[in-house]
């Protein structure tokens, strides 16, 4: 089985979308469009599946538990290289050339406090991401740098708020 090697956002204006790649250790890549009214959706849902995760739950104090969030993200982002321009070799493209437009996603929680993100368009085969939790941090802020750099004008990230109900896109 390969692993994630490489995540790359960059937006397109003549599009007017978020080009999303993945490229994996085995050597394949997957593309996918993301829109604004998809992405809008997915912000928050994201941040809902963070706050809700089992080690978020711990402490009962929500001011407390919003700042534990903040720091485990800034050491997550920290951490990240943001700087490596995305490798672009020949791979094979299990969905084929054209990037698939994205409609649908899943969030499922993992036994580790990451997230398994399952993307789709509305028919076929889609992408999913096991995302780790620091790994799941550096996606949100690559995600919010090319939201930003769209001119998209989403929502402000909010604090961390915890829900009940696990997050799904449909």
């Amino acid at each position: 089985m390969s692993g994630l090697d490489q995540i790359q956002l960059s937006f397109h204006a003549g599009e007017d979308r978020l080009l999303l790649r993945v490229s994996t250790t085995g050597g394949e890549e997957f593309r996918c469009w993301l829109t604004r009214r998809f992405v809008k959706a997915l912000q928050p849902a994201l941040r809902q599946a963070l706050a809700t995760r089992p080690l978020a739950k711990v402490p009962a104090d929500a001011s407390v538990r919003d700042a534990l969030l903040d720091f485990e993200r800034e050491a997550a982002v920290v951490g990240s290289d943001f700087s490596t321009p995305f490798r672009d070799v020949a791979r094979a493209l299990p969905l084929g050339a054209q990037p698939l437009v994205l409609t649908r996603c899943q969030l499922r929680a993992q036994p580790d406090g990451g997230l398994l993100l399952a993307l789709a368009p509305d028919h076929g085969q889609g992408l999913d991401l096991a995302l780790a939790p620091k790994l799941l941090h550096s996606f949100m802020a690559l995600l919010e740098r090319t939201v930003e750099a769209a001119e998209w004008a989403l929502p402000a990230a909010p604090a961390f708020t915890v829900l009940q109900t696990p997050a799904a896109l449909n």
